[in-house]
């Protein structure tokens, strides 16, 4: 027994250690700006139960929210590739604070749906921006790893936010949502001013293999636009089919539940399962997965469990807590597998001068799903039921991996020097 001990010690040692100063404090500010998340998982409920909006009117102004995002992921990426990172994502966190909590005073249904457009504007600027930065910190052979710790930093965040909104709303209502979530911002964008001021991080990110002699940056070879890519244009689409069915768990999945019978605070707590599972164990997965297998079929297993998880949501709303539960872990599971690797693939594959945009391109396929999936899920839910939005997105999902399966194929054929790249890329 000791000795499996140490060695589950010494993988946990092993996980964490080689990152850069830069990737902690960039975990850093996501941990606090994520730790007041709770619009976005509360949004919907507060819609329907607090301003008697209709399911599909709720879809609509989730769906303004994921458009903001599809515009603001886009439009970071391309900044981040002519400014820098530093700017970008400071000042969509300012942005993002202040929107939010001017949401919270506001109740007709067009400017609902512009506020909540805004606040995904500016928020998910940060996105690319965060995410290229990563790509120039991490060391080599260590950039999922990398990814995953921000990713670690922002569910060890979420498993607090939910939890103390559903508290705070079962307690005092939805209005302290709204300034919990803008203040946490605002104070994330505090952190990051003086964790990593602008003079490290004020200008375009280049890397020294694309500096002369001279040290200055070398002329960029041409590189084909992100919209020209075919292997990455499939590779958005699988994404949107993909996160489409995991984003049922902010906005369809909670109304469900509430629906069933389950309040505000037992909902918060089962969508922090996900967040603590994702703490515990995602850094020594990716270290384990990043050596040995390659990419795409970790993404596709992924892509199948979460697909496999959401099958398990009716019969879990009807028999109990405890499927519910064992949904969560397959869910977990499969957001593990999958998500990270997704932005391996398109930092190592895209080129240097435009990995802003790529990501960018990346980022605004999970907003484009967080658009379609209230739009699907409360429009088939306003129909046939939850049960059977829960069974169609899990079909697209399925098909969603199939296209995933083609993507290096996609690649190879486009670009024939991918053939003679490393494997495991």
């Amino acid at each position: 027994m000791s000795a499996l001990l140490h060695r589950i010690f010494d993988l946990y040692v092993k996980a964490f250690s080689g990152l850069p100063r830069k990737v902690w404090l960039l975990a850093l500010v996501l941990l606090v700006n994520r730790s007041g998340a709770m619009v976005v998982v509360f949004l919907s409920v507060y819609l329907i139960n607090d301003l008697d909006y209709a399911p599909i009117k709720a879809g609509y102004v989730m769906a303004a929210f994921g458009a903001g995002g599809i515009a603001g992921n886009y439009i970071g990426g391309l900044l981040n590739d002519r400014f820098g990172s530093w700017h970008i994502m400071f000042y969509s966190m300012i942005g993002a604070g202040l929107l939010n909590i001017i949401l919270g005073q506001m109740d007709q249904f067009w400017s609902l749906c512009l506020m909540s457009f805004l606040i995904s504007l500016f928020a998910d600027a940060f996105r690319p921006a965060n995410r290229a930065a990563v790509a120039i910190y991490a060391p080599p052979g260590k950039l999922t790893q990398s990814f995953g710790l921000l990713r670690m930093a922002v569910n060890l965040g979420l498993s607090i936010g939910p939890a103390i909104g559903g508290w705070l709303i079962h307690r005092y209502g939805f209005q302290l949502m709204f300034w919990g979530d803008g203040i946490t911002f605002l104070l994330a964008a505090g952190v990051f001013y003086f964790a990593l001021p602008p003079d490290e991080t004020a200008r375009p990110l280049v890397t020294e293999e694309e500096k002369d002699a001279a040290g200055q940056p070398r002329p960029a070879p041409a590189a084909a636009p992100a919209h020209r890519q075919p292997w990455l244009l499939v590779f958005v689409v699988a994404n949107v089919a993909i996160i489409l069915c995991f984003f049922q768990l902010f906005g369809p999945l909670p109304a469900f539940l509430s629906e069933s019978g389950y309040n505000e605070q037992m909902i918060g707590l089962l969508l922090t399962i996900n967040g603590l599972l994702i703490v515990a164990v995602e850094m020594p997965m990716l270290y384990v997965m990043e050596r040995r297998f390659r990419p795409i079929p970790i993404m596709v297993i992924g892509g199948l469990l979460i697909a496999v998880g959401y099958l398990l949501l009716p019969a879990g709303v009807s028999t109990g807590f405890v499927v519910l539960f064992i949904m969560m872990i397959f869910l977990t599971i499969g957001e593990i597998l999958y998500m990270p690797f997704t932005n391996t693939y398109v930092s190592e594959h895209a080129p240097p001068k435009r990995r802003g945009e790529y990501l960018g391109m990346l980022s605004a396929s999970y907003s484009a799903a967080f658009v379609l999936a209230p739009l699907i899920g409360f429009g088939i839910a306003e129909n046939r039921g939850y049960a059977t939005a829960t069974f169609a997105c899990c079909g697209i999902a399925a098909v969603g991996c199939l296209l995933l399966s083609r993507v290096n194929m996609i690649r190879e054929k486009a670009t024939p020097s991918a053939r003679q790249q490393p494997s495991l890329k």
